[in-house]
């Protein structure tokens, strides 16, 4: 393990710790998604690029998002090129008359997806919401059904260090 790699299990460990922090989670993620030779040891600011991925033709921007993260940083015209996202969530489900209530745990492994495309998607399953608070901003909404379903049948993982084509992304809606 290289000193990058252990300044960034450090940064994990403290963001780990912080159970007040309710964008832990995305910050841990966003740590994790950094490649094994990546200098990054915290997490980036607002406006910078998250991480880098590797293309045949050069390393690509990416934003790391996970659950219901906030997505407006997304819609700018200097918005980096793909998403990482992971969905690790439990749909907690009502009683009725007939069934008690119940979890259901959603949990997808990472997928690289353009951003344009991410978005399409979010908006065409209604998958976006409003988060509350001092600065409402536009999220997504993790609990979608039909996002979920999509993201299973998404044929590309998020792999640190693997080297995408183009080719990996034709054809993809």
């Amino acid at each position: 393990m290289n000193k990058y790699e252990q300044l960034r299990q450090a940064e994990i460990k403290r963001h780990s710790a912080n159970l007040t922090d309710d964008g832990r989670n995305g910050r841990i993620f966003e740590l994790t998604c950094a490649g094994v030779y990546s200098r990054k040891t915290r997490v980036s600011k607002q406006g910078q690029a998250d991480v880098f991925v590797r293309f045949e033709n050069g390393n690509y921007a990416a934003e790391c998002k996970t659950n219901g993260g906030r997505i407006e940083s997304l819609m700018s015209a200097k918005a980096p090129r793909f998403v990482i996202y992971k969905l690790d969530f439990t749909q907690k489900h009502k009683a009725t008359k007939t069934a008690p209530a119940w979890d259901e745990k959603r949990s997808i492994e990472p997928r690289l997806i353009p951003t344009e495309l991410f978005l399409k998607v979010l908006h065409r399953f209604n998958a976006v919401k409003s988060t509350n608070g001092r600065n409402p901003e536009l999220a997504i909404q993790p609990s979608s059904k039909r996002l979920y379903e999509w993201l299973m049948d998404y044929p590309i993982t998020y792999v640190k260090g693997y080297r995408y084509t183009a080719d990996d992304f034709e054809g993809l809606d």
